[in-house]
């Protein structure tokens, strides 16, 4: 029997803000996206590392910040990936349920590249139950 690889994963801002906070890191995230990084298994996209960089003050930390997101190389978008999240926008709003045009874009990358989108953020709950993949609290399964 083939073994299936393990999936890549896609983390929202706030995952990467948990993940790297010093002021007040969330020991649970870190573990997590350490042995997801490890593992060569976390996607970075452009539009995050944007939200990222943007929200930092002070100079010196956002040399450093863009010294460890450079780490991830820039995942290109295709213009697929953005016909297919307007899909989703549209089929969504026809249905009264909310979505953002950057979850609309990470979901179609998700689904492209087979990929788990992780955030803490309770938006995306919604997305989960209409078939967003999505990285579950659970470790079992993912991490292998």
């Amino acid at each position: 029997m083939k073994e299936l690889l393990a999936p890549l994963v896609i983390p929202e801002a706030d995952v990467w803000m948990r993940a790297y906070s010093r002021s007040a890191p969330d020991p649970l995230v870190v573990h997590r996206f350490a042995l997801l990084t490890r593992a060569r298994r976390v996607v970075l996209l452009g539009s995050v590392r944007q939200a990222l960089l943007s929200q930092v003050q002070d100079e010196r930390h956002f040399g450093r910040l863009a010294w460890i997101l450079s780490g991830w190389p820039d995942l290109p978008l295709r213009t697929s990936d953005h016909e297919r999240g307007a899909g989703f926008m549209r089929q969504l709003g026809q249905m009264g349920v909310a979505i953002q045009p950057a979850q609309a874009v990470m979901w179609s990358v998700a689904e492209r590249l087979g990929a788990l989108v992780w955030s803490g953020n309770r938006t995306w709950q919604a997305l989960v139950q209409h078939g967003c993949p999505w990285l579950t609290g659970s470790s079992e399964g993912v991490l292998k």
